[in-house]
């Protein structure tokens, strides 16, 4: 059964190429020197582009034969770029345990996703004034929509104020949005909304800070280079704040992110705290917890090992409202705009659920440009 597995989920699963934090960290890059998007995630600039093509791949013949013909480059002023990814997956069966008297067993059972798009988007980039005035689109070809639409002013100082419909900036853009630390203060790469974003860049700092009607995000890191035996080192923040208080259901956020290299390995970490207030439930504490390390043992190849963690309400014993996922993943870049993954996810919760304790895999094979 598990060939199976393992053959449809390489099969069947076609997707996108996300912004990968691992790939920021290792190279000492900030994320808008290969996304359109300062922030990351979306279209590659043109140095993404090459980047992608050639320091990502694999060496074989059919790279070296098949060089890239494809110039997303419309004109002088227009570029397009993509990002597909459809996803299938398989749940292991399980049963609950009884822990109290009351409880009683039950089964979740082994369940086959059928296998669909789970993002597929266009991209359009218009420098409507040379290294002045950009505008961009974001078209989520599931639904018609667009997921962003926004223009960009650049300031002195490597600076930009952005404004339309975008992707909130907070912590680490990572790729997956079942992430404890990307669902829960709700910042997921589907996390869009009507926002004004002023950012600035000077040498190795970043500093972004984003408003929409209802709250206010502010993000900041210091990237070092070259240190003695590490290579680089990113360290930062985000601070969320509810503009809103007085509504019900308010939630606030803040947390801490870094990475180092040492080798061929590349480690990433972000914790966060988050605070609720649900109807007359007031200050509910979470504590959000990634780690991420990346093994690259030849070019091309990349395997990757995660642990979360999300303690739910921190009132309470964290053995009794603690969940957490193991993830093991091998992502090779087989060839120009095609990167192959297969994932193996263990999920832990209380030992009475059922859905939360479910193993995973995944497979996946993005096609971007």
């Amino acid at each position: 059964m598990l060939r199976n597995v393992f053959f449809l989920g390489f099969i069947l699963a076609l997707g996108n190429l996300f912004a990968e934090p691992y790939i920021a960290v290792r190279t000492g890059f900030k994320c808008s020197q290969c996304h359109v998007n300062r922030t990351g995630g979306g279209k590659r600039t043109e140095y993404g582009e090459v980047y992608t093509q050639y320091k990502l791949l694999m060496a074989s013949p059919l790279i070296d034969t098949n060089m890239n013909s494809f110039d997303p480059k419309l004109n002088k002023s227009i570029s397009i770029g993509a990002n597909f990814r459809i996803e299938q997956s398989y749940l292991e069966k399980y049963t609950s345990k009884v822990v109290n008297a009351w409880d009683t067993a039950k089964t979740a059972s082994e369940y086959w996703s059928a296998g669909s798009f789970s993002e597929k988007n266009l991209y359009v980039e218009m420098d409507l004034i040379k290294d002045r005035l950009k505008l961009y689109y974001d078209l989520d070809m599931s639904n018609g929509g667009f997921r962003e639409l926004w223009s960009m002013i650049s300031l002195p100082a490597n600076g930009y104020v952005k404004f339309g419909q975008m992707l909130l900036p907070y912590g680490y853009r990572l790729m997956d949005n079942q992430a404890f630390v990307r669902a829960v203060p709700g910042y997921t790469y589907s996390t869009t909304t009507l926002a004004y974003e002023m950012g600035f860049e000077p040498g190795p700092l970043s500093l972004v800070t984003n408003i929409t009607q209802n709250q206010s995000v502010t993000v900041g890191s210091l990237i070092f280079r070259d240190v003695p035996v590490l290579r680089t080192i990113r360290v930062g923040g985000s601070y969320s704040y509810e503009l809103t208080k007085k509504l019900k259901n308010t939630q606030g956020s803040y947390g801490a992110f870094a990475g180092t290299t040492l080798g061929m390995f590349t480690f990433l970490g972000e914790r966060d705290y988050t605070k609720a207030d649900s109807g007359n439930t007031i200050g509910i504490n979470k504590i959000e917890d990634y780690f991420e390390m990346d093994f690259l043992p030849m070019q091309g190849m990349n395997f990757k090992f995660t642990y979360e963690s999300y303690w739910q309400d921190a009132r309470v014993a964290q053995a009794l409202s603690n969940q957490t996922r193991l993830v093991i993943g091998f992502e090779p870049f087989i060839m120009q705009y095609m990167q192959v993954g297969i994932y193996y996810r263990k999920n832990d919760w209380i030992p009475n659920s059922t859905n939360n304790n479910q193993d995973q895999i995944v497979g996946r094979l993005h096609v971007f440009f």
